[in-house]
């Protein structure tokens, strides 16, 4: 019986039969499952949209004055995250994040770093932009829209909690256009709700669809609460990030005003308004008219409007594609030219040189609500570094409304200030500031060997 069973086995083994399922019975589990089944919709939600988050890290001094009336400052640590909205290296993310933060590190996801420095921010929606240069094209995210969500559906939030990097959660939309209050003079307006986890440093974030499109932009918690995140609708936050990039451009108006709506391929720009600037084919752009190409760059809302102009100069000459009634056409669009008058040049030389910023002119219905004392004020749009204002951290989107004991409304009056002996022999002098919808005091040190 046993020669038998040894024959046989013998037998198998020289078939190959044996070996077979032997070799069967030990191949590596890993070498027979196919992951693509587990290659789910959120799973290319992230991998779609992932390359263009990036990480923000940084520091901040916080001035506290105690009871004595004496004045401490503390360094405190932040974090939180952004989206890269051009190639060029702008990204989008909350004021909060960046808000007099000395040094504004960024790291990519594929762990490249860079400094950043700060463009521009909106005060009232909580949104800055912030320009890195890394040398190399970056990914861009791909831009959803939030006028169609529905409670219920799948979103998709990535961010930096707590400084773990690169986190992803999951959640469903609670609820639409929900008002949270920040303190007494401000409150968020028209939020998107969620129960994905929206952690402190996930701020400035994006919040995605199934389909791995941005529809919000990260922004509150609710302290002491569970599952319960806010976001800034898409639709909302792409007129203020196309203001945000059209003040930083040095290139004239286009004039157009536009609107974007979906269509069966998407989205497309439908001029609205046409402020034509008196070229003679421009006063062919009617309100009705589908924008299709700007400067020969494909545009679908009004950041890209903005971002394919942001290498044009001003008196250059563009061609706008357009689409009326089924046809296509081509007009051209002179960018108009900045109408500064020399005066009004050379006081803009020396608040550069003298206080360390670029400003221009905003209404007294700009700060209408804050204050109804000031008439008007000066916007700061860039700080040069090293400068007195530098180094008291005034910042671009501050509005100066007045110096000592005057206000700003105008650079007129700016200039007057400068060429008074008051102001030449202070050694200190008061900033009266608008920052985040928040009256704020600044004084800046007039020690003129501090460099």
């Amino acid at each position: 019986m046993k020669q038998r069973l040894f024959t046989n086995w013998v037998r198998m083994l020289s078939s190959g039969l044996l070996a077979s399922t032997l070799c069967l019975a030990y191949t590596p589990a890993s070498a027979l499952a196919d992951p693509t089944h587990r290659s789910t919709p959120i799973v290319q939600a992230i991998k779609k949209a992932e390359p263009a988050v990036v990480n923000i890290q940084g520091n901040k001094t916080l001035t506290n004055t105690g009871a004595n009336g004496v004045a401490t400052r503390q360094e405190v640590n932040g974090m939180g995250t952004g989206v890269i909205i051009d190639r060029r290296g702008l990204i989008i993310t909350n004021y909060h994040v960046v808000d007099a933060v000395e040094k504004i590190e960024v790291t990519l996801a594929d762990g490249t770093t860079a400094i950043a420095k700060l463009i521009n921010y909106d005060p009232e929606t909580d949104l800055a932009m912030i320009k890195i240069n890394v040398g190399r094209e970056l990914p861009v995210i791909h831009i959803g829209r939030s006028d169609d969500l529905l409670r219920g559906e799948t979103v998709v939030a990535i961010g930096n909690p707590f400084g773990y990097q690169n986190t992803v959660t999951v959640g469903i939309i609670s609820a639409l256009h929900r008002d949270i209050p920040v303190n007494g003079s401000q409150q968020y307006t028209d939020l998107i709700q969620t129960n994905a986890d929206i952690n402190p440093g996930n701020s400035g974030g994006p919040l995605l669809n199934i389909d791995g499109e941005v529809i919000g932009i990260n922004v509150a918690v609710r302290v002491g609460a569970q599952g319960i995140g806010f976001a800034i609708p898409i639709d909302n936050a792409l007129e203020v990030m196309a203001d945000l990039v059209a003040q930083y451009r040095t290139s004239g108006s286009h004039g157009l005003f536009c609107n974007r709506i979906p269509t069966e391929n998407g989205f497309q720009l439908i001029v609205q308004e046409f402020r034509g600037n008196g070229n003679k084919s421009a006063r062919d752009i009617r309100t009705g008219d589908g924008i299709r190409t700007v400067a020969g760059h494909s545009v679908d809302n009004p950041l890209e409007l903005e971002l394919a102009l942001l290498d044009v100069s001003a008196g250059e000459t563009i061609d706008i594609e357009l689409e009326r009634n089924g046809e296509s056409l081509v007009q051209s669009v002179v960018l108009q030219k900045p109408t500064i008058a020399s005066e009004e040049s050379e006081i803009q030389r020396a608040a550069w040189e003298r206080l360390g910023v670029r400003v221009t002119p905003v209404p007294a219905s700009s700060i209408a609500g804050i204050s109804d004392d000031y008439k008007g004020g000066l916007k700061i749009t860039e700080v040069r570094p090293g400068s007195l204002a530098s180094r008291e951290h005034l910042s671009p989107g501050d509005v100066i409304v007045g110096v000592m004991d005057w206000q700003t409304p105008t650079l007129k009056t700016l200039a007057w200030i400068m060429a008074n002996n008051s102001f030449q022999t202070a050694s200190s002098v008061k900033y009266y500031l608008i920052r985040k919808s928040r009256p704020l005091t600044i004084a800046v040190s007039q020690d003129r060997n501090r460099r």
